[in-house]
């Protein structure tokens, strides 16, 4: 009985300490929570809004707040708000690395004007590298947790929990994941990811061209389209060359090569292995900064992370496995 009471008490106090750094967004359909790294910036799912707008949010303890839309990223349906004036204790403390697989964790949103709201949730799945890792807890989607707090048992932010959708329940950003990707939007107004201009197909590659991979896979991305003047067409790729390897990155699916571009930075040199007409051949590409994620949807925040969301989702949309 001791032990239990215990565990409520400290699950109590950790509860009602992640509860006084939560804000929470209004919305059409009911909101959703934004959270803090620094006392002055939130990280918030999509939402319907400008760049630059003002926008009216209600603070820890349902204090009313004006925060403008700093930047954002339409690839993954996030947006940074900036606080008018700078909220210190806010701040949540990003974990360094992601939480063992099976430990606990407090899920913390503010869906609504009544206040906030706890659940406590399970680690079923922490890994991946670099852009590509995440987490995913066992709980059930609620409404509203889009942009809940994963807190740690001392108190560290874990993750920052993203909307749900079929095949991706409780999928969330690792803290420091969502920490640098806070700076970066506000920084330059969105995510600055590498771009090469190249669309890509998965096939069956022929063995002749196989044997050229150097790693025993039989399958791999076919160039099939390049952009003009883009950093692949410039760097001399061709449409029917097969993708071998991106600094160093193995791409033999999609899921691979969003990883190597990912690991990479536009304006950085990114060395290119292809094999065309049975050669092994070597290129050195400039990426440039995601058209998608800049000039061409700056101005209103975007949709999601996958080809289904299009259009100004307020509950943001997050990418799969």
């Amino acid at each position: 009985m001791d032990a239990l009471r215990s565990l409520s008490d400290s699950l109590a106090a950790l509860g009602q300490a992640a509860a006084a750094k939560l804000f929470h967004v209004p919305s059409p359909l009911g909101g959703r929570t934004a959270l803090g790294f620094d006392g002055k910036r939130l990280l918030v799912p999509a939402f319907d809004a400008g760049e630059g707008e003002v926008l009216e949010l209600l603070g820890p303890g349902g204090k009313p707040l004006a925060a403008s839309v700093r930047g954002f990223d339409p690839a993954r349906g996030l947006a940074v708000l900036e606080l008018e004036a700078a909220l210190p204790g806010t701040a949540f403390a990003a974990a360094p690395g992601l939480p063992p697989l099976g430990s606990l964790v407090l899920s913390a949103a503010y869906p609504s004007p009544q206040g906030p709201e706890l659940r406590l949730d399970l680690v079923r799945f922490a890994g991946g590298e670099g852009e590509e890792s995440y987490l995913q807890t066992d709980g059930p989607p609620f409404p509203g947790f889009s942009g809940a707090a994963l807190v740690a048992p001392d108190g560290t932010l874990a993750g920052f929990l993203l909307a749900d959708r079929p095949g991706n329940r409780g999928w969330a950003l690792p803290a420091a994941r969502a920490e640098a990707l806070v700076r970066s939007i506000a920084e330059a107004g969105f995510a600055k990811r590498a771009w090469l201009g190249v669309s890509t197909l998965p096939v069956e590659a022929p063995e002749a061209f196989a044997a050229h991979f150097g790693d025993g896979r039989e399958s791999a991305l076919v160039v099939v389209g390049l952009e003009r003047d883009g950093p692949a067409a410039k760097a001399g790729l061709l449409p029917g060359d097969f993708l071998v390897s991106l600094g160093g990155r193995a791409t033999a699916d999609p899921g691979e090569l969003r990883a190597a571009l990912g690991a990479a930075r536009p304006g950085e040199p990114l060395a290119v292995v292809a094999v065309r007409g049975g050669k092994r051949l070597e290129f050195e590409a400039l990426p440039g900064a995601a058209p998608a994620e800049g000039r061409e949807r700056r101005g209103r925040p975007g949709p999601g992370g996958h080809p289904g969301c299009r259009g100004r989702m307020p509950w943001g949309c997050g990418p799969g496995r």
